[in-house]
């Protein structure tokens, strides 16, 4: 179900000032977690559905940045390159199990691997954003820069298929991915160009900058 995202933030806000004394980290978690469940309120297994059949038509796009990173470490001094292939060793695993699952979901949706499936793609955002972070700390500004490239096109990716997935969750499985979560997006989609941008904007049903404008009026 796609809504306008400005009203939900405000509703959103609202319901997190009603939460009683909750530390900072937790607040933010929190509305995080409504601001992904922004497009879940009265979503079906129709939803879930259509949102498996996406991510899975979306993997092999994802499959060749990864394919894409790990060619590029190949041009880096030993230990950058061994970040990035650390990086697309892990999303190629991760990648693997998301196909089965998807496609085990498409030919019988069942709510245990659903469940699962959301799982494996909390744990590749992870491993994603973590890995770009890492490279964005690179010391040699030409390295630094050939590995942002290959793991920020891979990361936005991964967000693409998050944000496929987010119309779908429900609020406590949108509340269950935030509290997962080890990096913010805030923080990384910095590093993505404006095409990853809009690709992950588009994912999640709303424009980059206004979904940016409500994030930072609901306080996150």
């Amino acid at each position: 179900m796609r809504v306008a995202w400005r009203s939900k933030a405000v509703e959103m806000k609202d319901r997190v000032a009603r939460v009683v004394r909750v530390d900072r980290a937790a607040w933010v978690s929190l509305v995080l977690a409504l601001a992904l469940a922004w497009t879940s309120v009265g979503c079906t297994s129709a939803d879930a559905l259509k949102a498996a059949t996406e991510v899975h038509t979306y993997l092999p796009v994802v499959s060749g940045l990864a394919q894409d990173a790990m060619a590029i470490a190949e041009g880096l001094d030993p230990a950058n390159a061994s970040l990035i292939a650390q990086v697309s060793a892990k999303v190629q695993n991760d990648l693997t199990e998301l196909e089965n699952l998807s496609g085990a979901y498409i030919s019988n949706p069942t709510a245990g691997v659903w469940t699962q499936l959301l799982a494996v793609v909390d744990q590749m955002v992870n491993d994603a954003d973590k890995g770009l972070l890492s490279a964005l700390a690179i010391k040699d500004s030409k390295s630094q820069m050939e590995a942002k490239m290959a793991l920020s096109a891979l990361d936005a990716a991964i967000h693409v298929v998050d944000g496929y997935l987010a119309a779908a969750k429900t609020p406590a499985q949108a509340q269950a991915s935030a509290a997962a979560r080890t990096v913010k997006v805030q923080t990384v989609s910095r590093a993505w160009s404006e095409a990853d941008r809009n690709r992950v904007a588009t994912a999640l049903g709303e424009r980059f900058d206004v979904m940016v404008e409500a994030a930072s009026e609901a306080g996150y």
